[in-house]
């Protein structure tokens, strides 16, 4: 009988505690709601907004930036680092033949990795190069830039596309796109040397044979 009194006094004991526990744990939780009020919580991000407005106006104020000398010269116009106080536009890179670098268009494909050996496509290492024809050093309102076109036309057949009006090349002879570029680069300037050369020497055997006439 004794057992059955101690036993049942040690459950109710156990179930105020929960209940003790769980009750301050409620309060806790509507003391929380109450710190974490929206409104509690706009007016202290309000606060602080304000407070570090003022510190960063502060901050502009007494800031110096290093370049401010940069930007008093640039306000002035001059002269720049370079000792220079008028715009110089970049130079123009002309290849041998005379056709400008920023002319020249250079395409190439990635395939992906093969899972066949040697895992390479190919046409992975082809370049093609597109040249428009109004950018060729030929002065086509006369005669002897016409000749030289014609030459051309002939020397590179179906590559030169009327319909785009342009020079398509394409290299694939070296394992690499850097050497497939240099290679055609270096012919075009021999198509174009040549073409003109050639006109020339057309030129020069027709006013020959106009002297003996």
């Amino acid at each position: 009988m004794a057992f059955h009194l101690r036993s049942t006094v040690c459950k109710l004991c156990a179930a105020s505690r929960s209940a003790t526990a769980r009750s301050q744990s409620n309060m806790a939780s509507s003391e929380i709601r109450k710190a974490l009020h929206p409104t509690t919580s706009i007016r202290l991000l309000s606060a602080v907004s304000v407070h570090d407005a003022e510190d960063d106006n502060t901050d502009l104020i007494d800031y110096e930036s290093p370049l401010q000398e940069l930007f008093d010269r640039m306000e002035a116009g001059g002269p720049t680092a370079l000792g220079t106080t008028e715009y110089v536009p970049a130079r123009t890179k002309l290849l041998k033949c005379g056709v400008a670098e920023e002319d020249l268009r250079f395409t190439t494909t990635h395939y992906g990795r093969l899972m066949l050996a040697p895992h390479v496509h190919p046409n992975e290492h082809r370049v093609t190069l597109k040249v428009p024809v109004d950018k060729f050093p030929f002065a086509t309102d006369t005669d002897t830039g016409r000749l030289e076109l014609d030459i051309l036309r002939h020397i590179v057949g179906p590559r030169l596309n009327d319909e785009h009006a342009e020079l398509r090349l394409t290299s694939s002879v070296f394992g690499s796109r850097i050497e497939n570029k240099r290679h055609l680069v270096s012919m075009l300037d021999r198509i174009i040397l040549s073409s003109q050369r050639l006109a020339s020497e057309i030129q020069n055997q027709q006013n020959a044979e106009e002297d003996k006439k």
